[in-house]
């Protein structure tokens, strides 16, 4: 199932609203400014993690760096935050409760 495919229409559309519009291409869902399209930084997440994607922003750190910070509902009910970078899709911070639980048997 894809990343889309898992969050309603309507929550899909209110992530994609909610970031820089600097962010998205306004043709099409190439980046902008060498940062990945959240549709890839989803699939990276989704291949990782068994649950749901809640909802999805791109923040600024002190250092500069942009994240996109996901709220994730685990498969056993708990809400996990992702935090990946913009610019090569890493992993940079995951945390809350039941965040090794949720991996997937193949994520790395």
């Amino acid at each position: 199932m894809s990343a889309a495919a898992m969050i309603s229409r309507r929550s899909f559309l209110a992530v994609l609203a909610a970031l820089p519009a600097a962010t998205i291409s306004r043709a099409d869902d190439r980046p902008r400014r060498g940062l990945l399209p959240l549709a890839a930084v989803l699939a990276r997440v989704n291949a990782r993690y068994d649950g749901t994607v809640l909802d999805a922003d791109m923040r600024g750190e002190r250092d500069g760096r942009l994240v996109y910070e996901i709220r994730f509902l685990t498969r056993r009910g708990n809400v996990i935050r992702i935090r990946l970078d913009a610019v090569d899709g890493a992993f940079v911070e995951v945390e809350g409760h039941g965040f090794v639980d949720a991996l997937k048997p193949d994520g790395r």
